[in-house]
């Protein structure tokens, strides 16, 4: 395919009509084309060569498929140049939607460093702001157009934007600034070269700027420097060349001589001013001519003519919804017509409102487009980032894997070395307190056995001594009396016999009891508070229970807990008894633990916090086991510690 047949003099020569069928036909071939650069760049011309015919719709779908080819090719570059497209075929339409898709191409070109693109995409965009009213957006657009534009050297764009941002501040009323960018862009045009289209480029830009400068030094109430520029400019060629312009320079230089006081072919100008945009279809600019009669016949007094030529300029406007000349056609009709004063005033307001408010909305509009356009670059990355992980996470996840099951071997090795360090240490301290009870049993044990050898000394010897001797005596004898005195003594002998058994009954009972056992150890500590504290302490214990079968961390918090448990009895309960029960569910085989007294109590919302608690609690968690506490004032409280167990 010939990607430079748009240049060729049949298709030029062809009426608008036939171009379209014959862009259509090519279209539709080029569908079987491969997605290359080549290829790419031919769709772009197709979508600029509709653009051109004013078939916008068309030139959008071009753009979108280049959209399409150019995300499946990677290509940054076009797909940003696609984005810009299809906000020009906005631009006339949806002036909010061309906004949206120059911010687009705009970020794209930003992401690739396009400083150029960026300075254009910027420039659109400040564009769309000042035909929609935002004039300071638009200003600032422009500056930082300008930014990338500066060290560029297309002349065409930095014209284009320093004319803008001389209209700019021509609408905000900065007219020294105004004058100062439309010099600047009246200084570039010696470096833009012309070509052999239709308008010569350098002769269209000389004239823009002069109509431009013409309007500042109007504003500025410079009448004579705008009626000299104008006049340079305004002649038969450019009537020819560029009628639009014609008309807009024979206007201002009507204006600007009627503003000065030289009436003379004021009326005749603004008349075939009027009459060539008519004939034309240049319906704004009709407007404005409509506006300037009326305003020049208000100044020389024809008032009849004057409201004639401003109400067709207000009916005009209101049509193709010219905001401020709308105002403007009001402020002048309320200043003529008197009689409808108060009407058209009222309408200037409400206008004004409706404008203001208008202007608003629009700002909200483009300030939510740069926040939503913002979003999805957002989300983009965040997509982007979430298959970058994707794509690292599946390389890892094996990886991750093995460390968790190398970590959880680690960490169940390291819990079974803690738990055989806690037991080791649980059965310590039961060894501890074991030696420490053999030691108070071995002091007790000598003790018994100095009180029985003393008995034995003292009592059974001397009596044992005593009858041996008074029956050796006797025993020579047998007399009836010494006989009796026999038996005294055999009698003796008996209760003698007695009291051994007594004394070794008491011994055998100590033997038997002192023998140790876990119980023993329970019973020892409950009796020895009983010795040195006002409660009076029981305990009782179910004999089922195996406890050589139980864990010695489970024996040796118990124990503990007993022991902290007795002594917040001590300290705080002001308790006369306190029972201790250790019973055994077998079904379940859960050991259960309670504790109870009928000491003060307190409140069940109004549990205490205290360090002993603490222990206990952390206690009962160590051997995973269930703690119930249930108080009453003045009733007692109880404490409940069931402790799961096995092989009992």
């Amino acid at each position: 395919m010939n990607y430079k047949l748009f240049q060729n003099k049949d298709y030029q020569n062809n009426t608008n009509e036939l171009k379209i069928k014959f862009l259509d036909s090519i279209f539709e071939h080029s569908k079987r084309m491969p997605n290359d650069t080549l290829y790419r760049n031919f769709l772009f011309n197709l979508s600029s060569e509709y653009y051109y015919l004013n078939e916008y719709s068309k030139s959008f779908e071009v753009s979108k498929k280049i959209l399409l080819l150019s995300g499946i090719a990677k290509d940054t570059f076009s797909i940003a140049r696609a984005y810009s497209y299809m906000g020009d075929t906005f631009e006339f339409t949806q002036k909010d939607s061309a906004y949206y898709f120059h911010q687009r191409a705009e970020k794209l070109y930003k992401a690739i460093n396009n400083k150029e693109r960026i300075g254009i995409e910027l420039f659109k965009k400040a564009h769309i702001l000042f035909f929609e009213g935002n004039y300071l957006e638009s200003e600032i657009q422009v500056s930082n157009a300008l930014l990338y534009l500066k060290n560029e050297k297309d002349a065409e764009m930095l014209f284009a934007a320093y004319s803008l941002m001389g209209l700019n501040f021509e609408k905000l009323e900065e007219f020294q600034q105004a004058l100062k960018y439309q010099l600047l862009a009246k200084s570039v045009l010696k470096d833009i070269k012309g070509t052999n289209s239709d308008i010569e480029k350098q002769f269209l830009y000389s004239t823009t700027s002069t109509i431009n400068l013409s309007n500042v030094y109007e504003k500025m109430f410079q009448y004579n420097k705008s009626i000299k520029e104008l006049e340079i400019i305004l002649n038969s060629d450019l009537k020819e060349k560029w009628t639009k312009g014609y008309v807009t320079a024979l206007a201002n230089l009507s204006y600007s001589k009627m503003m000065s006081g030289k009436l003379d072919g004021v009326e005749r100008n603004f008349k075939d001013a009027l009459y060539i945009s008519r004939k034309n279809d240049f319906k704004d600019k009709t407007v404005y001519q409509l506006k300037n009669l009326g305003e020049y016949y208000s100044i020389v007094n024809d008032t009849v003519q004057a409201i004639n030529y401003l109400k067709q300029s207000l009916q005009l406007s209101e049509k193709l919804k010219m905001g401020e000349e709308i105002k403007k056609s009001l402020l002048l009709l309320s200043q003529i017509d008197d009689q409808n004063a108060a009407i058209y005033d009222k309408r200037y307001i409400v206008i004004s409102d409706s404008l203001a408010k208008a202007q608003r909305i629009n700002r909200n509009k483009y300030a939510r487009i740069e926040y939503e356009t913002s979003v999805v670059e957002d989300e983009n990355k965040i997509l982007s980032a979430k298959n970058t992980y994707i794509l690292i996470g599946s390389l890892l996840s094996i990886f991750a894997l093995v460390l968790v099951i190398v970590y959880r071997y680690i960490k169940s090795q390291k819990r079974e070395i803690e738990f055989r360090i806690a037991q080791q240490k649980a059965e310590e301290e039961i060894f501890d307190l074991l030696k420490e009870y053999q030691l108070k049993l071995s002091t007790a044990k000598e003790v018994e056995q100095n009180r029985i050898s003393k008995e034995l000394h003292d009592s059974v010897m001397n009596k044992l001594y005593g009858a041996r001797m008074q029956l050796g005596i006797l025993n020579d004898s047998d007399a009836k009396e010494i006989k009796e005195k026999r038996l005294t003594y055999v009698d003796l002998l008996q209760d003698i016999e007695q009291e051994i058994r007594t004394i070794s009954h008491d011994l055998q009972t100590d033997i038997i009891g002192a023998q140790f056992c876990y119980v023993s150890l329970l019973s020892n500590l409950i009796q020895l508070q009983n010795e040195i504290g006002e409660t009076f302490y029981s305990i009782e214990v179910d004999h089922q229970i195996n406890w050589d079968k139980i864990d010695s961390l489970v024996k040796i918090n118990i124990f503990r807990i007993l022991q902290e448990s007795i002594l917040n009895v001590n300290k705080h309960a002001k308790a006369s008894e306190c029972n201790v029960k250790i019973s055994l569910e077998k079904e379940k085989s859960i050991l259960i633990l309670n504790i109870q007294d009928n000491g003060k109590g307190f409140e069940q919302n109004d549990k205490p916090n205290g360090i002993g608690l603490s222990n206990i609690r952390e206690r009962v968690k160590t051997i995973k086991a269930e703690l119930e506490i249930s108080s009453e004032v003045n009733i007692g409280t109880t404490i409940c510690i069931k402790i799961k167990t096995e092989n009992l």
